[in-house]
């Protein structure tokens, strides 16, 4: 049985620039397009709580948001999908490089399904399975009326906290399921991420390294098994990527009519 492949849609200057650095760039979640669907996701599961608990988680992501970034890389199961060859891949001229999701093991990043469908049971199902660490928040909150011993305590409690936005983070509106949309996801510490300027905003950022400094480039098609060609990408992409040589990646042409 073949090993699942998720798509990254890009520009010929993106393909490029990942293959020769063998990092991904994941864009802080509260920078992406569809931010507010992962408000609104936070809201969902909030309305599942009681009154009082929903004001301590309330506060409790608050902090914890000041103190972690939850960074995204928007992939697709699928490298036919005219949408995003248009909105991603400079309309239809870059690529979409196929990985492996063996390279999750070596960016140490996690996939999350985006849920189209269900939303308002999927928050129920959130607010169940997290109903004792709910529990837990509200007590440290009255435990610790200080906020900076309250801090301290979701600061030790993190991982909790990054579960919780991993599976918010899947909710995407229903209008978008046709992008077949799988979000690779990292937690960072606040100080360690990184800052890019796009449009005059500054946008937290964070690098995984998918494969090794000191491993031949003809090796990472261990990693990168598939590049796709855009409708519109120029032929003479595919004479240059054989030139980096990337050793048995495939290189297809999505080939839709679209000129």
């Amino acid at each position: 049985m073949s090993r699942p492949i998720y798509y990254h849609y890009t520009t010929i200057a993106g393909c490029l620039g990942i293959i020769t650095s063998r990092r991904v760039w994941l864009t802080d979640y509260r920078f992406l397009n569809d931010k507010q669907e992962l408000k609104q996701g936070l809201s969902a599961l909030l309305a599942h709580l009681a009154v009082e608990k929903r004001e301590s988680f309330e506060r409790a992501f608050l902090w914890h948001g000041m103190n972690t970034h939850h960074c995204v890389l928007s992939m697709s199961k699928s490298p036919k999908i005219l949408s995003q060859w248009r909105a991603y891949a400079a309309d239809g001229t870059g690529v979409a490089i196929g990985f492996d999701d063996l390279f999750l093991k070596f960016a140490k990043i996690d996939l999350v399904d985006c849920q189209y469908e269900n939303h308002e049971t999927y928050a129920q199902e959130l607010a169940t399975k997290y109903a004792s660490f709910a529990d837990s928040v509200h007590q440290a909150r009255l435990d610790n009326p200080a906020e900076n011993s309250f801090m301290e305590w979701i600061n030790q409690h993190k991982e909790n906290f990054s579960a919780i936005v991993k599976d918010i983070i899947a909710l995407k509106n229903p209008a978008f399921v046709e992008e077949q949309e799988v979000r690779a996801v990292q937690s960072v510490d606040h100080g360690t991420v990184k800052m890019r300027l796009s449009n005059q905003l500054l946008i937290p950022y964070t690098e995984a390294n998918f494969w090794e400094d000191n491993e031949a480039i003809s090796s990472m098609a261990v990693v990168i098994p598939e590049i796709w060609l855009g409708p519109k990408c120029n032929e003479l992409n595919r004479t240059a990527l054989a030139a980096i040589n990337i050793g048995m990646c495939m290189v297809e042409r999505y080939d839709c009519g679209y000129v």
